[in-house]
């Protein structure tokens, strides 16, 4: 049974028992209090005037802001189901204590009940959502929270029912009696359902957790901000009605019958929403969108009030109130805490709603009570502090919405951090100080942090202490010291660095070169000349390095010289000592005519140090000499270097070679790996120049190529209207896949059927991976990423966030085109979507292999060719004749194979 009723509600068995654990918890809850929420109203208006209620609110707010602080410091290293447990027990306890308490007339208990309610129902229920939060995830909540939340609309609905039946009949005490058995009965059931598994074990391990302040987050605080405001109208709204009410029924038995069947008519309402609207609204508009349904029609509500004053208005107010609120709205504001981190979470709601939500109740007073003296107190009034308050709330609202999909975006991207790319950023005086001193130290990783974190956040202070690093008893020390004074030339070292020119260290001495060129930069470079023929290769090719990077203006001849031949003569290895020096030349420098015969010289090593040079010149003339050995596997790699150091003047020349289809394709491919590497818009426009899906290589190697200069540069803009083109053709290429593999599998067959259908599950993966690609190009390429991550998470949570981030941040265009390939609905239920969207249908065996063959994709039509071959599928001899002459020589041979599989017989 349960795993029928799953499938009805596309659960998973075990989702449906959690929820159901959960729902039956909640009922308890919330029948007991709508019993307690009737005794509590009808003992006091029967005793006292509903004119004092302000008061009380203040009192209630104080108190319950009091009491959560204490619950939230005693129980924040416990459990959150272990601290329900807890709380139910004390409220049915102190339940059964009152009620003896009800036939008496003493003074204090309408008050002292009334305080008591409020505080422990709160607190009570939101312990409830705090762990159910725990053990759940956006994903998860957003199909299992109508269902958690009818129930507890169920329990309102009973317990109203039988309000209104037991309180005329047995009397207050026996309404405080029953709910302080009901909620008693919750204990078992939170304890049965954890021992049994019902909820997550998430929540029995919870670990204390360290938490930063909710109000550092201006996300929590505009949370805060539309809670208030909600909670402030809800006891603005109590009061106005409970002061109508009372001039209607003063005795107590007309009370208890009023608000046994008002509760009655408003959770048969709540469950109305809740089983129709509900789960819709939250899958289709969203939290946000549904989290404004409430204020919107209070808003409505009031200025309906203030047009037509009366008890009519008022309870129609009220009930839309208490309706949505229990229903719709408490689902989405729910969603509202998911982003933020798991102890941040916790902190907040039980800030937020079991203290500064009870807060609003003694500010609802203080704002009764202050136009009351002002103005005086009546239908109207009450109105107009209802519309200015939800005009508050609405602007809370349009804050939290756009923090809402930043905060999703937050917690993706926290959740794949990348170590590497965390900077650490010193600005406290004190923490420099304590850098500074690590430069004392004698262990060499100690100062080497030291200098890394110095040279982030205050170079100045590094560069006084260089001349002393230089003396460090680390050479690698002394050589990072050498490397900052070279780059800054740093003058008041220059006596040390020339010491070191003789150091032990290999490494220090080629340090010490560079930087006494540097220090030296325009002096003539005659210094250097015992280094050129040293029998060290690293100081000879720095020496050459420095002679062609520092020599002045009048030494270029000097410099060509020495140069000329060694490039002509002598070892491979001296030979690219003094290419490499001509990479570092100037770029109008005459040194780079000394490249031009070595971009084709015979030997290899030689001629792949001279491409990888040529970009130094930015000489076209070099140019078609890059590409043409782009397309050799020899030289590719050397090539495509010495094109991407060219930067922009080689992109209107890659661009018209990457579309024309007369150029080779080993040359075409390597195309947008240079361009990747020039990260400009002009790049982008060359790559989108490229609209041929026939190469599916080189198709998605430009794709990687844009995805690549999204994250290097994110401001670069992209086209658009054919990223969404080149999205649509991803996604109906995934359904055709999807159709083709059903078909396939519908089949009993053997190994070459099993293999066809593990690659187009291979092929359906990599087009996923594609269509989050180009998502990628328009919306934050690392939330993206992290996304997508996410999404094939096996935990619950992260792929949760990943899928509640995509509804929240794509667009209604986007979402429609792309989410239903990340449902988890069976393939059935996915069949009419491919149909509605592409008029797309499921076709047979032999018309799959048909739509294989005929394809773009070569290893899929090798695939098909085998098939067709194995299975000697003689109705489609004519295309296994045509892929005889396909270009991949792959397609070929089997295309072949296949042939004489099919005469074979």
């Amino acid at each position: 049974m349960i795993e029928r009723l799953a499938r009805r509600l596309e659960l998973e068995p075990h989702e449906l028992r959690h929820a159901l654990t959960l729902a039956l918890v909640l009922f308890g809850i919330t029948s007991s209090y709508t019993l307690v929420k009737t005794a509590r109203d009808s003992l006091y208006l029967s005793r006292l005037p509903a004119q004092s209620l302000p008061y009380v609110y203040l009192g209630v707010g104080g108190l319950t802001l009091l009491v959560s602080q204490v619950v939230a410091k005693l129980t924040r290293r416990v459990p959150t189901w272990v601290t329900l447990v807890a709380a139910a027990a004390i409220a049915s306890v102190s339940l059964a204590a009152f009620a003896p308490f009800f036939r008496s007339e003493r003074g204090w208990l309408p008050v002292a009940f009334y305080l008591w309610v409020n505080v422990y129902g709160l607190i009570l229920v939101s312990q409830f959502w705090a762990f159910t939060n725990s053990i759940s995830d956006p994903r998860l909540a957003k199909r299992i929270f109508g269902m958690i939340g009818g129930g507890g609309i169920l329990g309102g609905l009973i317990g109203g029912l039988t309000a209104s039946a037991l309180g005329p009949a047995l009397g207050l005490d026996a309404l405080a009696f029953s709910a302080a058995l009901l909620v008693a009965l919750v204990v078992p059931l939170i304890v049965t359902g954890v021992r049994r598994g019902h909820t997550p074990a998430e929540a029995v391990a919870a670990r204390p957790e360290r938490t930063q302040s909710p109000w550092s987050s201006s996300y929590v605080r505009w949370l805060a901000i539309a809670s208030l405001c909600s909670v402030i109208i809800t006891g603005v709204l109590d009061y106005q009605l409970k002061v109508e009410i009372q001039n209607r029924y003063p005795t107590r038995t007309a009370l208890a019958q009023f608000f046994g069947m008002f509760y009655t008519a408003m959770n048969l309402g709540a469950l109305a929403v809740q089983m129709i609207v509900t789960r819709w609204s939250l899958s289709t508009l969203g939290a946000s969108s549904s989290s404004l349904v409430l204020p919107a029609g209070l808003g409505i509500g009031a200025v309906a009030t203030l047009l037509a004053p009366g008890a009519l208005t008022v309870l129609g107010t009220r009930l839309w109130d208490q309706i949505i609120r229990l229903s719709l709205n408490k689902a989405a504001v729910e969603l509202f805490y998911f982003p933020l981190e798991p102890a941040l979470r916790r902190h907040a709601k039980a800030v937020i709603e079991a203290g500064l939500e009870r807060v609003g109740d003694g500010i609802a007073g203080l704002m009764i009570l202050g136009i009351g003296i002002a103005f005086g107190v009546d239908t109207w009034t009450i109105a107009v502090l209802i519309v200015v308050v939800v005009a508050i709330w609405l602007v809370a609202w349009y804050e939290l919405r756009r923090g809402y999909e930043r905060e999703l975006s937050r917690t993706l991207n926290r959740l794949h951090v990348d170590p590497e790319q965390m900077t650490i950023r010193l600005r406290e005086r004190r923490l420099l100080k304590e850098m500074v001193r690590l430069l004392d130290s004698p262990y060499e990783r100690v100062v080497m942090h030291g200098m890394d974190l110095l040279e982030d956040s205050a170079m100045p202070l590094l560069e006084k202490r260089l001349p002393r690093l230089v003396e460090h008893a680390s050479a690698r020390v002394r050589g990072r010291a050498l490397e900052l004074i070279a780059t800054f030339q740093t003058d008041s070292a220059r006596e040390q660095v020339r010491a070191l020119l003789n150091d032990e260290d290999p490494a220090v001495r080629l340090g010490a070169l560079r930087a006494t060129c540097a220090l030296g930069r325009g002096r003539p470079t005659r210094t250097l000349d015992p280094f050129f023929d040293d029998q060290d290769p690293r100081l000879r090719a720095t020496a050459l390095q420095c002679l062609v990077q520092f020599a002045p203006a009048e030494e270029d001849a000097r410099v060509h010289d020495i140069l000329e031949p060694r490039l002509r003569d002598g070892a491979t290895a001296r030979r690219i000592e003094a290419v490499e020096a001509l990479a570092v030349a100037p770029t109008q420098s005459r040194l780079h005519d000394l490249l031009t015969p070595l971009l084709a010289d015979p030997d290899l090593e030689v001629r792949n140090a001279a491409l990888r040079a040529a970009a130094s010149g930015k000489r076209r003339e070099h140019i078609p000499m890059l590409i043409e050995a782009l397309g050799k596997s020899e030289t590719e790699r050397a090539a495509r270097a010495g094109l991407a150091a060219m930067g922009e003047i080689v992109v209107g020349t890659l661009a018209d070679l990457l579309v024309d289809t007369g150029v080779r394709i080993e040359v075409r491919r390597e195309i947008p790996r240079v361009l990747r590497e020039i990260p400009t818009s002009e790049s982008i426009l060359a790559l989108f120049r490229f609209r041929d899906r026939s190469d599916m290589v080189l198709t998605y190697r430009v794709l990687k190529a844009c995805n690549r200069i999204r994250r290097a540069n994110p401001e670069i803009a992209f086209p658009s209207e054919q990223v969404r083109e080149d999205l649509e053709y991803e996604v109906r290429t995934y359904w055709l896949g999807f159709l083709q593999r059903r078909a396939f599998t519908s089949v009993e067959g053997g190994s070459a059927e099993t293999f066809l259908s593990a690659v187009l599950d291979e092929r359906l993966a990599q087009t996923l991976n594609r269509v989050f690609r180009r998502l990628a190009l328009i919306y934050p390429p690392d939330t993206i990423y992290a996304a997508y991550r996410g999404r094939g998470s096996g935990k619950p949570h992260l792929r949760g966030n990943a899928l509640e981030y995509l509804e929240t941040a794509l667009s209604a265009e986007d979402r429609e085109l792309v989410l239903p390939l990340l449902d988890d609905t069976p393939d059935e239920e996915q069949l009419p979507r491919a149909q509605e969207r592409f008029g797309l249908r499921e076709p047979s065996y032999a018309e799959a292999l048909q739509e294989c063959l005929n394809g773009t994709d070569s290893w899929l039509r090798v695939c098909a060719l085998y098939v067709v071959g194995y299975r000697r599928e003689r109705a489609l001899a004519e295309l296994v004749q045509v892929n005889l002459q396909a270009e991949d020589p792959r397609v070929r041979e089997t295309a072949a194979w296949a042939q004489n599989a099919l005469a074979a017989g």
